[in-house]
């Protein structure tokens, strides 16, 4: 097998983190120009990409460790990006707000699911607090929406931002 053909060789579920890598960046590159034309908001595209070429769509890649590492790093870049924009005086100003707005916006749903599963659906405690985390958790996913937006000076954004 000559060198060319080995680069070449292509098998799916991908396994190559490098392949997997330039097929995410080219799908993040050229589905918001598709999605311009079908008028589909971006997000809505790229979790619809994702669904498609996961191993419940066409199989082109699996979740696996390579993946998981791409989308904490995403993860991380929003709120890095967030970090950046955010105003340290209104920071200041809001900080008790943005505190009070971050336990209720983790405790109440932490609450509800707990009592959910543990109540209403009979699991075990391990698996209800496990439950709840899942609701209890929020990211900063429409952050990107928000700065287009310009929005993100917003007092109310920069409670949620910092909350």
């Amino acid at each position: 097998m000559t060198l060319l053909q080995h680069v070449f060789e292509i098998n799916f579920p991908l396994k190559n983190p490098v392949l997997i890598f330039s097929v995410i960046l080219f799908i993040i590159l050229f589905a918001p120009i598709l999605l311009n034309k079908l008028k589909i908001p971006h997000l809505i595209g790229l979790i619809i990409a994702g669904a498609l070429i996961g191993p419940n769509g066409f199989n082109l890649m699996l979740r696996d460790s390579s993946i998981i590492l791409y989308g904490t790093v995403g993860l991380l870049y929003i709120m890095f990006l967030a970090g950046l924009e955010i105003d340290i005086a209104d920071f200041k100003k809001n900080s008790i707000k943005s505190l009070y707005f971050g336990m209720l916006t983790f405790l109440f749903p932490m609450g509800i699911g707990f009592v959910a599963g543990y109540y209403v659906l009979h699991f075990s405690l391990m698996t209800s607090i496990l439950l709840a985390s899942m609701f209890a958790s929020h990211t900063l996913i429409v952050y990107p929406i928000l700065s287009k937006y310009g929005v993100v000076k917003n007092r109310a954004v920069n409670i949620t931002v910092c909350g």
